[in-house]
């Protein structure tokens, strides 16, 4: 599924990631993030191993740099970017890896104006 979000240039902008699962004995491992054109992830979310709140963070320097942060509670759960730039539209895809379920993908088309 593609979903848009059209964004000011300098506002917060929010990129839904649906992480939820049916399986209340299933958890979210990794969050990955890809911008279409760039082989590498963008910002990744780890929690192999440990609890979702404390799970790693990384964002890479030349994309979002420390503008990206992810809000896990929120429905549903969103990548938000600080000061959104127009360089910054394109279209996003979320990966979800599972401990248990299979992995799920969604892409965003984000438009800046």
């Amino acid at each position: 599924p593609l979903s848009h979000v059209v964004s000011i240039e300098g506002d917060v902008t929010y990129l839904p990631c649906d992480i939820s699962t049916s399986d209340e004995d299933d958890s979210v491992h990794l969050v990955l993030w890809y911008r279409e054109n760039l082989e590498a992830s963008v910002f990744s979310l780890d929690a192999r191993g440990r609890d979702f709140g404390i799970a790693e963070r990384w964002s890479d320097e030349t994309v979002f740099s420390n503008r990206a942060y992810f809000l896990p509670d929120e429905k549903p759960a969103k990548l938000a970017v600080d000061n959104i730039r127009e360089k910054d539209a394109g279209i996003y895809r979320c990966r979800v890896d599972f401990k248990k379920g299979q992995t799920r993908n969604s892409k965003v088309n984000l438009t800046v104006i």
